[in-house]
């Protein structure tokens, strides 16, 4: 796959270089976490030994890139799901694109 002239690898280079550790690693286990809220992800994390704050940040912040998407103030409810751009992602990061 190559999207606007940037091969997989230099997608993967990209991404790890946007990310912190904890961010990445969040990025993954949220995977598994699609189809909750918002309020129930970061609970579930939070059990993961994430701090409240940390985790909202975190979210915010991959939601910010574009790799998830999630309800909000106007749109409570709305389940946490994966853009096509973090699903492209996650397929990088697992090495299912190389």
């Amino acid at each position: 796959m190559i999207a606007f002239g940037i091969s997989k690898r230099e997608l993967r280079i990209f991404l790890e270089r946007s990310l912190r550790t904890k961010e990445k690693e969040l990025f993954l286990s949220l995977y598994k976490l699609q189809g909750i809220t918002f309020s129930a992800a970061v609970r579930k994390i939070m059990n993961e030994n994430y701090p409240e704050s940390t985790t909202k940040y975190i979210l915010q912040r991959l939601k910010t890139f574009n790799l998830i998407e999630f309800g909000d103030q106007n749109s409570k409810g709305k389940p946490l799901v994966f853009t096509d751009l973090g699903k492209t992602f996650i397929k990088i990061f697992r090495g299912e694109l190389e």
